[in-house]
């Protein structure tokens, strides 16, 4: 048995970007999205209009934390408060807000993740999502 090793390719990053922004645009959002491989390498990054230097640095440290570990940043958040010293607050480049999501194949293969930052961790969350699901059919 062979195992096949998929990867996060140009296509489905821009694909990603895209309905990320569109999501954000039919909310009235400006966001900031970074989409990384496994590795945490940027593979594309989008900036929509009207954001600061927060907004770029927290989608960026958002899809890296989701590229270091296949989980969202929401659910990272939510594992880290039960842990009574939080000690994942201490992992340098570590962000425990919404808005970071790993990027997983149908067979569970952790192949990237995408960071969005701007509005809200709520929103930031359903403009990754959007994303995300843009590709589900390329998984």
């Amino acid at each position: 048995m062979t195992l096949m090793v998929k990867e996060l390719s140009l296509e489905m990053a821009k694909k990603m970007a895209n309905a990320a922004e569109l999501m954000a645009i039919e909310r009235n959002l400006k966001i900031v999205i970074a989409i990384m491989d496994v590795h945490g390498n940027l593979k594309y990054y989008h900036r929509m209009d009207g954001n600061n230097f927060v907004s770029i640095r927290m989608a960026q440290l958002k899809a890296l934390t989701s590229a270091s570990m296949p989980i969202s940043t929401k659910d990272l958040a939510k594992r880290n408060e039960g842990i009574s010293n939080g000690s994942y607050l201490g992992v340098p480049g570590i962000v425990l807000l919404e808005g970071g999501l790993p990027i997983l194949t149908k067979d569970e293969q952790h192949i990237g993740s995408i960071g969005i930052s701007g509005a809200t961790p709520e929103l930031d969350g359903i403009c990754a999502q959007a994303g995300v699901d843009a590709i589900s059919e390329m998984l």
